[in-house]
C-alpha cells in the first residue's frame, strides 16, 4: 500500500511540473486585446441600460461583438483563444484589465467632459 501511495505521489509531483505555457500561435497582442475588450464592455453597458428583453440583447450583442472583431481586423477564434489563454493566465489577466479599466475611466471622462451623451460612444464602436 505503501509503495501505490509513493507511485501515486511521484506522478502527481510530475504532473504538477509539467506546467508548460501553451500560448497560441494567433494570441492578439495585448494592446488589441486591451482595445477589443473596451469596445465590448463599452458595446455591454450600451445594451443592458436601453433593452429590456434577455433574448434580444443577446441578439444585438452577438451583431456587435462582430462589428467589433471585423472593425478590429480579428477573428473570433483569434479573440476565444486569446480570451482562454488570459484566463489560464490570471496574473496577465488582472494587469490586462487594469489597463481596460483605466481605457474606460479615461473615455469616460473624456465624454463628461464634451458634454456628449452615449450616442458618441455608440459612433466610435460604429
Amino acid at each position: 500500500m505503501k509503495r501505490l501511495f509513493y507511485i501515486l505521489f511521484c506522478f502527481s509531483l510530475l504532473a504538477c511540473g509539467n506546467n508548460e505555457d501553451k500560448t497560441p500561435a494567433n494570441l492578439l497582442p495585448q494592446e488589441k486585446m486591451v482595445q477589443v475588450l473596451t469596445d465590448i464592455h463599452i458595446a455591454e453597458a450600451q445594451i443592458e441600460s436601453k433593452i429590456v428583453y434577455p433574448d434580444t440583447a443577446l441578439m444585438v450583442f452577438n451583431h456587435q461583438e462582430k462589428e467589433i472583431f471585423k472593425k478590429h481586423g480579428i477573428t473570433e477564434q483569434e479573440f476565444r483563444d486569446t480570451y482562454n489563454y488570459y484566463k489560464e493566465n490570471l496574473k496577465q489577466m488582472d494587469k490586462l484589465y487594469e489597463i481596460i479599466v483605466d481605457t474606460l475611466s479615461l473615455r469616460e471622462t473624456k465624454m463628461r467632459a464634451s458634454g456628449d451623451d452615449t450616442v458618441e460612444m455608440i459612433n466610435e464602436i460604429e
